[in-house]
């Protein structure tokens, strides 16, 4: 693999780029530099950017694929309003 592929493949888990580096035995700089160029390469987006609403599972983007708030919160009853 590549080291792209294993710091995506980290960060897909849920590892923050400390625990990343540590995991792969990188320093955490060229982890943060492998993540800027995946973002900018359009391959992922940061966190807060993807972030807008947390909508019903069917209605979610692929952004909050494995995102802890989006798993987290109960899913709403057909036809409740907010």
């Amino acid at each position: 693999m590549t080291v792209l592929a294993d710091v995506l493949r980290e960060t897909d888990r849920g590892l923050l780029p400390g625990r990343v580096a540590e995991r792969l035995g990188l320093p955490v700089e060229l982890v943060t530099a492998t993540l800027d160029h995946a973002v900018s390469a359009g391959l992922v987006v940061r966190p807060a950017a993807a972030c807008h609403d947390c909508a019903p599972a069917d209605l979610r983007p692929p952004s909050c694929a494995g995102c802890m708030f989006a798993t987290l919160r109960p899913e709403r009853a057909p036809g409740a309003s907010r």
